[in-house]
């Protein structure tokens, strides 16, 4: 399936002399509750030096306009900080799964450290390996309580 191509603002990729010039023109043709987002798309600029601009321009912005901005901002803050979380584990679990990759594992033994002089394995064995695991998800657990209390 082809990606859409994104529809560029009309006022985007303006110098910025240009593109307050143009702005009095598109004000005058947009008849929006949320003028700021839509500027803010058409401008390409971010939703406070949008509102910045909005404003020497002379629209009249409203505390209401400057709340839905902060919510925006804010919103946006959190969606960034749960993407890079995301990546992070992602990142983290192919990391585990390229180092468990790397050793050494039989019907006996999870992970081989190393051989003995006779050639016998040893190391860390399945169950072990379980009791690690299930300590470590208790263990995170118990951290994303810790982080979802702050």
């Amino acid at each position: 399936m082809k990606k859409k191509k994104k529809k560029k603002g009309e006022l985007m990729g303006m110098p910025k002399k240009e593109r307050l010039i143009k702005a009095k023109e598109w004000i005058e043709k947009v008849d929006e509750d949320h003028i700021v987002k839509a500027y803010s798309k058409s401008s390409g600029l971010n939703p406070k030096n949008a509102m910045n601009e909005l404003k020497r321009l002379g629209v009249k912005i409203t505390p209401e306009d400057k709340q839905e901005v902060q919510q925006w901002v804010e919103k946006r803050k959190r969606h960034n900080e749960r993407r890079k979380e995301r990546r992070r584990r992602r990142k983290e679990n192919e990391e585990n799964k390229r180092l468990m990759m790397e050793y050494d594992s039989d019907e006996t033994f999870a992970f081989i450290a190393g051989y003995t002089s006779g050639g016998a394995p040893f190391g860390i064995t399945h169950e072990e390996m379980e009791e690690i695991e299930r300590r470590e998800g208790i263990e995170k657990d118990e951290m994303g309580a810790i982080h979802s209390r702050e």
